[in-house]
């Protein structure tokens, strides 16, 4: 992506082939809120107990009419647990669905605003009862930008948590842990590049206190 993204910008030649720049959207502004991702990522939790995670995820946006829009999406990840005397195989499904809303700040700059909630199920591999649910709580501010087929955008998002046992086990096995229920921010930044009218390339990550998240995978608009 950063590749594609430098040619663009500096001369548009990729082997002696220039890619056709896109054309103006069809609506007045040129960031769409109707479009569903797919992603591949993989998590980084900070410690020597957790390692070796990923995710697969799906997400979406749906706009409502021309200033709000509905946010969701589905992520089944996993990783390993040492749990002190066996490593123990994590799996975690997370659910999100939230609401936000729009303000346009120049052409093709957009302001947003989030708010929505998460569910998480985590289940340990021969350890069932070590498995637990977990809810939360997330709003915060976000701004998008683009400029032809390059879009950035970037969130940050303040998370109440409650009901996530990973702090707690984590403690049993050493002190560098955040405590049972931890509210904290989640910082969202990314880039996507835009193929075509309608699928993009896209990367982004995820830095909160308890974990960390880099994705890649493709976006389509509709």
């Amino acid at each position: 992506m950063a590749i594609l993204a430098a040619g663009v910008v500096s001369a548009g030649d990729f082997g002696g082939k220039q890619l056709a720049p896109l054309a103006p959207p069809v609506c007045d502004d040129c960031l769409s809120y109707d479009f569903i991702d797919l992603e591949y990522g993989v998590l980084d939790f900070g410690n020597d107990f957790s390692d070796e995670g990923d995710l697969y995820g799906i997400g979406f946006s749906k706009s409502i009419g021309s200033n709000f829009f509905f946010t969701g999406g589905y992520a089944n990840g996993g990783y390993d647990y040492d749990w002190a005397t066996e490593i123990l195989d994590v799996s975690t499904h997370r659910y999100r669905l939230g609401l936000g809303a729009r303000v346009s700040l120049a052409k093709c700059v957009d302001l947003t605003i989030e708010g929505g909630a998460e569910h998480t199920d985590t289940e340990y591999e021969h350890s069932p009862h070590l498995d637990h649910d977990s809810w939360a709580y997330y709003v915060g501010p976000g701004i998008r930008a683009r400029a032809g087929r390059l879009e950035v955008f970037a969130k940050a998002l303040f998370v109440s948590r409650e009901g996530d046992l990973s702090q707690q086990y984590l403690s049993m096995m050493t002190t560098d842990h955040l405590g049972v229920d931890e509210d904290g921010w989640i910082f969202n930044p990314g880039l996507i590049f835009h193929v075509t009218d309608h699928l993009g390339l896209k990367l982004a990550g995820e830095f909160g206190e308890n974990d960390n998240l880099v994705t890649g995978g493709v976006r389509f608009e509709f």
